[in-house]
């Protein structure tokens, strides 16, 4: 039999507060308890070791405690991206065999039609229901099995959703929170500190910092919705020191009236980590000079193509680098055939883990498209090593932008167009062209309360541009489609222009 509490910070304070969220607050010895009862209940309801159940909730106070008991059943939970249709959700339910179905309430109209289409009895709704189902739980520890994971799906940005296998050795649930305090560790993450959790848990940033922050013990602050004023009231508040946060995020906050910026006291802050899509260097730099030299950056991927770390100040001596590989795994840059190649030239990247290779979850072909022979994989992005090790990042190969045979990457016009003062996000994608193949297309979110000039727009970007580089033409939308994880769904975009051409 497992011991009764598995988290380090339960057997020194087990009545101080581990998660505080709207719906109210749990103590360690609370979350320990609750999630004993999520382990017996996913038993109770057929769901064996290794096998799938999903998650469909945004962010609330029971995921630590379903994650939790996730890992304590040695089961497999599924996070579901509630922006997903009904038909994207059932697809994943039944991809992934999962059994049964944790909803939300906000979300638990289409969360049942989504079981239904999929096959799924039980569903489970999170409040009234959900209590009372835990209640009828047994509170003491099932016998000692594996730990169970995540199941976590890429984001489908660029094709199909694909359930991703993460490589590693077999984990005892008693164990669980030695590779999350690694995790933690390598990312520079304190240690019994408070955190904050301003993006959704269903993404691998999100369920990764929430495993991290009780391996650590860090009490956390989890927030539903994000408001940029409303975090920095709360970072005072709490004497928040740390909160991972995407790029996205950052140039909100950057344009928010300087006097309500530095209202707002934020020197309790140790970490502020950043990922899920390029960071523009003027943002970066300016949100260092804000709030202190606290920034670490992390580029990886759901299949482990990381974690590669830069902190604040390995960014401002190699500008620009998203970091240099941890001891978990070699990068290396590759050629279209397969060689390596020198430093400093641009090719796609590969990592090679210590603890193996990831795949995906009953797909075969796609994984082995994914490794060469000798262990090293990828997932599209393409970028180049200094003479240090630290990797820049060229953008993925699929947005790679081809302008009469010039390479053109759009994160560098993208950078630098949401550097203009009146725009708060941007997209930038290749559209056909006749003659040259593709050329240059942006679209541009305005800033809140600001009317785009676009032909301004349009100067200020060839003031900043090689003449190649600067958009064909740019068009105002008023919210683009991202993710909630903060990636950008310029295959959206593109198809939408492609069809509006092709219809005229």
């Amino acid at each position: 039999m497992q011991s009764l509490f598995v988290l380090p910070r339960t057997a020194q304070e087990p009545d101080s507060i581990a998660v505080q969220a709207e719906q109210g607050s749990v103590s360690w010895a609370e979350l320990e308890d609750r999630a004993r009862r999520v382990a017996q209940g996913l038993r109770a309801e057929g769901v064996g070791e290794q096998e799938a159940w999903a998650i469909l909730a945004r962010n609330r106070l029971e995921w630590p405690e379903l994650a939790l008991g996730n890992a304590r059943a040695g089961s497999r939970y599924v996070p579901v991206n509630y922006h997903l249709t009904v038909a994207e959700m059932a697809e994943l339910l039944t991809d992934s065999a999962s059994r049964l179905l944790v909803v939300g309430l906000d979300d638990a109209d289409i969360g049942r039609r989504a079981a239904a289409a999929a096959g799924i009895d039980k569903v489970i709704v999170l409040g009234a229901g959900y209590d009372a189902w835990l209640d009828e739980q047994s509170p003491d520890p099932l016998p000692e099995c594996s730990a169970g994971a995540a199941l976590q799906y890429t984001g489908g940005t660029t094709g199909r959703s694909k359930g991703v296998i993460r490589s590693g050795s077999a984990l005892n649930a008693s164990e669980l929170t030695r590779p999350f305090a690694q995790w933690g560790a390598m990312t520079q993450m304190p240690s019994g500190a408070q955190m904050m959790l301003v993006t959704p848990i269903y993404h691998a940033l999100g369920g990764g910092v929430l495993m991290a922050s009780m391996a650590l013990g860090d009490p956390l602050i989890i927030t539903d919705r994000w408001d940029p004023v409303r975090m920095l009231e709360l970072i005072e508040q709490h004497h928040v020191a740390g909160v991972p946060m995407v790029p996205t995020q950052f140039i909100r906050l950057l344009k928010l009236d300087p006097e309500v910026r530095h209202r707002y006291d934020v020197s309790s802050l140790q970490w502020v980590l950043h990922t899920a899509a390029p960071c523009p260097e003027w943002a970066k730099h300016q949100m260092i000079d804000w709030f202190g030299p606290v920034v670490v950056e992390l580029y990886g991927s759901s299949e482990g193509v990381g974690p590669v770390i830069a902190t604040s100040q390995e960014w401002l001596a190699h500008p620009g680098t998203v970091g240099r590989a941890t001891a978990m795994l070699e990068l290396s840059i590759l050629d279209d055939d397969g060689n390596d190649l020198p430093q400093g030239e641009i090719g796609t990247i590969h990592a090679k883990r210590i603890d193996g290779t990831p795949s995906y979850h009953g797909d075969p072909e796609k994984s082995a498209a994914m490794v060469r022979p000798d262990g090293r994989f990828t997932v599209g992005d393409v970028g180049w090593l200094d003479d240090e090790g630290y990797l820049f990042l060229a953008d993925r190969r699929v947005d790679l932008i081809i302008v009469g045979g010039t390479n053109i990457y759009p994160a560098e016009i993208e950078a630098v167009l949401t550097q203009h003062p009146g725009v708060t996000d941007a997209a930038v994608f290749g559209l056909p062209h006749p003659d040259w193949g593709q050329e240059v297309k942006a679209v541009v979110q305005p800033a809140d309360g600001m009317q785009l000039d676009v032909a301004a727009l349009t100067e200020f970007a060839r003031a900043r541009l090689a003449p190649f580089k600067v958009p064909a033409s740019i068009d105002v939308d008023p919210a683009l489609p991202r993710e909630a994880s903060g990636k950008l769904k310029k295959h959206q975009l593109r198809k939408r222009y492609i069809e509006e051409e092709a219809g005229r």
